[in-house]
């Protein structure tokens, strides 16, 4: 678990590492909000304002006790990911974490705002970053994915770990310093709002937090 406070733009900032996925990570996040006590008047979620709204859309109509619950069908790297951290404990789509604090704001009538890019900027930044042949090279590697080993001690490990792995080529590499890019600049926009929390990825958070290092005070 990696969570840092600090201070910008006159407010303060709380970022959450999390493990996407994992059922237990609702539990833990509660536990963590718990225990930092923030009083806060924003939530962050590291997902694009289209994936909020469908994350929303979930929570209201996607109850198992729903006769039309929605389903989530995830690509084939994902279910290998959901099949190799199921080792750490139960996996559950859409992440827990981020369906708990979407609750969790709700009830307390805090904004929640999306600070990953939009698809429309994902979309470009992907066909500036990954060229042709490294498409072809990934989607050839996928196949592969199952029959790999990843050796981690813990899920935040694991998640560390499958990143690397998912991410080997220079393109996708870069690609993934562009979002930080961009979170890291919308995590400072919404500090403006007032004390703010936000998820993020663990396999995110240390690079945003380098890239937000000059304003750093204090890791937990």
């Amino acid at each position: 678990m990696s969570t840092y406070r600090f201070n910008m733009n006159g407010s303060e900032v709380y970022l959450i590492g999390v493990v996407k996925g994992l059922v237990s990570e609702g539990d833990r996040l509660k536990e963590d909000i718990e225990r930092l006590k923030p009083d806060f008047d924003v939530g962050g979620l590291p997902i694009s304002k289209e994936e909020l709204e469908g994350l929303k859309d979930f929570v209201e109509k996607g109850s198992p006790d729903d006769e039309d619950e929605i389903k989530v069908e995830p690509s084939t790297p994902e279910k290998i990911y959901a099949e190799k951290l199921s080792k750490f404990g139960e996996v559950s789509l859409p992440p827990p974490s981020y369906t708990f604090f979407l609750d969790y704001c709700e009830e307390r009538d805090i904004d929640l705002e999306a600070f990953d890019m939009d698809e429309e900027h994902y979309t470009m930044a992907y066909c500036d970053h990954v060229s042709g042949t490294e498409w072809l090279r990934q989607a050839f590697r996928e196949k592969t994915l199952r029959g790999k080993k990843l050796e981690a001690e813990t899920p935040e490990k694991f998640a560390v770990a499958w990143d690397s792995m998912i991410n080997k080529l220079t393109g996708f590499q870069d690609l993934e310093k562009h979002r930080e890019r961009i979170m890291a600049k919308n995590i400072k926009r919404l500090s403006k709002r007032g004390t703010l929390v936000a998820l993020i990825e663990e396999e995110r958070i240390r690079g945003i937090v380098d890239i937000l290092s000059e304003d750093l005070e204090e890791e937990l």
